[in-house]
């Protein structure tokens, strides 16, 4: 059973591809997963590549208690979606406007993350893969 603060907690590599049609680019970095208050800062920094962008990218979430739960949230405190790793996987779904993002975590071991997101929509058709290890 996976204790989701205590298994994310620290400091991870992140490798990451996305697939949108027939492009593809990819994302190398790092994820900070700090403590604050009863949650957790996840913020992300590296080298996005992505049609003709070459450069640094970063993003920031939250994981704050919901219930009797966990649940990301954007930065600005907007809900993206619930998590509960305990079993070691978890599914969520997030509308935005007409796309839909469907994602799945898997615990791989100790120190392994997997994430993927399909995002469908009347102009959308991608696929997110990222894989965490511990730094």
């Amino acid at each position: 059973m996976v204790d989701l603060v205590r298994f994310l907690a620290g400091r991870w590599t992140v490798e990451r591809t996305l697939r949108w049609g027939d492009e593809t680019g990819d994302f190398t970095g790092t994820a900070e997963f700090r403590p604050d208050g009863d949650g957790l800062v996840w913020d992300e920094e590296g080298r996005l590549r992505w049609q003709r962008y070459d450069g640094r990218a970063r993003r920031r979430l939250l994981v704050v208690p919901a219930g009797d739960g966990w649940e990301v949230r954007f930065d600005d405190g907007r809900p993206f979606h619930p998590l509960d790793l305990r079993t070691g996987a978890a599914s969520a779904v997030h509308p935005c406007g007409e796309d839909r993002y469907e994602g799945d975590y898997r615990v791989v071991g100790d120190d392994e993350l997997h994430v993927r997101w399909r995002v469908l929509g009347p102009a959308k058709d991608q696929d997110i893969r990222s894989r965490y290890r511990r730094a």
